[in-house]
């Protein structure tokens, strides 16, 4: 029997609403996280300068591939324990929260290692400028220390969202990115007590208040006994639950680190042209992940709703589900485009005045801001699809897009039109990505055995 004080039933009432209600804390949450990234790169851009903004911009793609190899475990977790939801079934919901603590600690734990030993040549093959490598090495070997922490909020919130709760993981991010908010001037200029760090005072910041919101999470959970077990100490192995987790995370996880990869294809042709370059990508992105994030919190929230709602065994409600999904999408990237366009100057501005920086910049957010919209209607069609769990499709749709269209496009345009070829090749492949999902989707072959709980019952 189904405890009512558990997360929120999507299987009835009015869809728009419901996703509206989901996807608003969300939203919040994705935006508080780029808002606080946003306030480092602030402080780092006009106290350190562009080489600081040049080290967080290269040793980025890389902290995005630890993020991709552990994406499968969250998205898996979403997916099940939101199926099960809907089916009513809380004993399974228990037990998978539990098997997917325990590897997320332990793949935490050797994706960590692995990082930190290899850091060096990784930067070196990612033709990172000699005057960048220093700051970036010592970066980053902070920021890695804070991945296990990070790993651990994204898993809680994926066993919330599997439930329809969105509001509890907002809560835990706001007092993690106030606190990093706070923290930031204070260690890279060593303002009162503190001791000035610089560069280094930024990562020390971020990563302590990571700390800070799994301690917090943690202890929710065992103040109100939450039937979600998220222990990482308690250790839980079940390798049948496993194997349905990798079935469906590790297409994910492959999805994502092919667009990590295929990023750092792209981070070490934009290093080719200098510091001012490579900080110039790191303020876009930063730009760009106000949008981004928007849209991958809606593709979280259409996944949640839709996995409910097959758990449930109500298939008639997702067309509705996915045509919310993309007016909402279209409408957020639209709103996004034509602010950043238009205030562009004002917002660059923020993080630096360097000329090439600004000039870099700029013709980045032209191209690929409106490019965006084709992503969101792509990221919404991927959330009914992920609720399905049938996400090894995204990967192979990754993959086309991603690998075989804009890594080459990027080789090719680079050489006739330098930078903005880069820029160029990044939005064509949104464009690409947008119709061979949507093709897939109308198809309906994704239909097929897409309830976990009725075809492969725990």
């Amino acid at each position: 029997m189904m405890d009512k004080k558990i997360g929120v039933d999507l299987t009835e009432g009015s869809i728009p609403k419901g996703l509206i209600k989901l996807v608003v804390p969300m939203l919040l949450a994705n935006w508080l996280n780029a808002a606080y990234n946003i306030v480092d790169s602030i402080w780092i851009g006009k106290i350190v300068g562009p080489i600081g903004l040049a080290a967080t911009a290269v040793t980025f793609p890389i902290f995005i591939v630890l993020i991709s190899v552990a994406a499968g475990i969250t998205v898996s977790s979403n997916i099940l324990i939101g199926q099960y939801y809907g089916a009513k079934n809380i004993k399974s919901m228990i037990h998978i929260s539990r098997v997917a603590t325990t590897l997320a600690t332990t793949l935490s734990i050797i994706l960590v290692v692995v990082a930190y030993t290899s850091l060096e040549s990784i930067l070196v093959f990612l033709n990172t400028p000699a005057d960048v490598l220093p700051s970036a090495l010592s970066y980053f070997k902070i920021i890695i220390l804070g991945f296990p922490f990070l790993f651990y909020y994204f898993l809680v919130a994926s066993f919330f969202y599997g439930t329809g709760d969105t509001v509890r993981p907002l809560i835990f991010l706001s007092i993690s990115a106030i606190l990093n908010i706070i923290l930031d001037p204070l260690l890279i200029m060593g303002i009162g007590p503190f001791p000035e760090l610089g560069l280094e005072g930024a990562a020390v910041a971020t990563v302590f208040s990571q700390l800070v919101s799994v301690v917090i999470s943690v202890t929710y959970l065992k103040l109100k006994n939450s039937p979600l077990r998220a222990n990482p100490f308690r250790i839980t192995f079940d390798f049948k639950i496993i194997k349905k987790m990798f079935a469906i995370g590790l297409p994910s996880s492959s999805s994502q680190l092919i667009a990590s990869l295929s990023f750092m294809v792209l981070t070490s042709l934009v290093n080719r042209f200098g510091s001012s370059a490579s900080a110039s990508m790191g303020i876009a992105l930063r730009i760009d992940s106000l949008t981004f994030m928007s849209i991958v919190a809606l593709a979280t929230a259409i996944a949640t709703m839709s996995a409910q709602n097959i758990g449930a065994n109500k298939m008639e409600r997702i067309k509705d589900i996915h045509k919310t999904g993309i007016k909402i999408g279209v409408t957020l990237s639209t709103m996004f485009a034509i602010v950043v366009i238009i205030f562009s100057e004002a917002i660059i501005g923020m993080f630096t005045s360097d000329p090439n920086v600004m000039l870099y910049t700029k013709n980045y957010l032209y191209i690929n801001m409106p490019c965006l919209i084709a992503l969101s209607i792509a990221f919404a069609t991927n959330g009914v699809i992920n609720g399905a769990g049938k996400t090894l499709v995204i990967t192979v749709f990754n993959f086309i897009s991603l690998v075989l269209v804009r890594s080459p496009l990027a080789y090719i345009l680079v050489e006739y039109f330098g930078l903005t070829g880069v820029w160029v090749s990044m939005g064509a492949a949104n464009f690409v990505a947008m119709g061979m999902i949507l093709i897939y989707y109308y198809s309906n072959r994704w239909k097929k055995n897409a309830n976990i709980v009725i075809n492969n019952e725990a």
